[in-house]
Formats: structure tokens, sequence, C-alpha cells
């Protein structure tokens, strides 16, 4: 009878753990950490495939929504080789999109609407300070144990 109860309450209790650390804000941290470290080492690696292929279209870069993939592999490919760099990344701040976040990209009718309809619940904006006083922001979507870059904004 004991063994019963403990293979249902054993899950029970592993599953109200892993929802309780899910919603913890270190537990978060450490997810919007990750995404930033997956991103700075491919721009440090000037690997633009690894980043276009990472990147989502539709694509906001600053303003502007990059329908076609190979122009946000275009927009990767010439950035690198212009020499963009983010030495020194670090994660100020991050945070779950809310209905004001495409204010952080643009206050216009077009982001607001890129927000509305291609920003799905989960997504989050994560702001960068870099070595060099710049500020970068990435919209970022989790997914399955990797992170898609849905828009770019910096530096600025």
């Amino acid at each position: 009878m004991q063994k019963h109860l403990l293979r249902r309450v054993v899950p029970v209790l592993a599953c109200a753990v892993a929802l309780s650390l899910s919603s913890c804000a270190t537990f978060q941290r450490w997810g919007d950490q990750g995404a930033v470290r997956q991103v700075t080492g491919e721009i440090k690696a000037a690997n633009a495939p690894a980043l276009a292929a990472r990147s989502v279209t539709p694509f906001l870069l600053d303003g502007e929504i990059v329908l076609i993939p190979s122009d946000v592999a275009d927009f990767w490919a010439g950035v690198l080789k212009a020499g963009f760099t983010i030495d020194g990344a670090t994660l100020d701040a991050g945070a779950a999109v809310s209905p004001q976040s495409y204010q952080k990209f643009a206050d216009t009718m077009e982001v607001k609407a890129f927000f509305s309809r291609y920003v799905k619940s989960g997504s989050r904006i994560l702001e960068l300070n870099t070595a060099s006083g710049t500020h970068v922001l990435l919209l970022v979507k989790s997914d399955w144990f990797t992170w898609k870059i849905i828009g770019f904004k910096g530096p600025f």
C-alpha cells in the first residue's frame, strides 16, 4: 500500500517542484543568460549562417520588418563583415513580452502589429550592455533547448 502511494505522490511532488522553479525569477534569469550566451557566441565567432538559422521570419530589425529569410541572412552576413561585435555583453534586463513591449523597438503601428501577430506568449525582450557602453535589444523565444531570434535592435 505504501509503495503504491509513493509511486503516485513522488511524480506529483516532482511536477510541483518543477513548476515552482520554472516561475522562479532566478531560473528565468538563468534562461535569459543562456540566450545571451548562445547569440553572443555566434556573433563573436562571426557565424552569420548560424545566426540566420537561429533567426525567424518575419524578423524585426530595429523598427523594420524583414520578411524574406535570405534578407535576414544578408543582414547577419553584412553586419558581421562590417566588424560588428558585442564584446563583453552582459544581460542588463530580461522581461516577458507585454502589450507595451513593441515601444522598445519603435512606437509605430507597424511594429505594434508585428508584436500582436508574430510575437507569441513566452517570448522575451533581453537588454544587453556591452563593454563599449552600447545597448542591444534581443527579442527571443525558446525553442526546445535553444533560442530563436525574433528581433534585434542596436547598438544604441
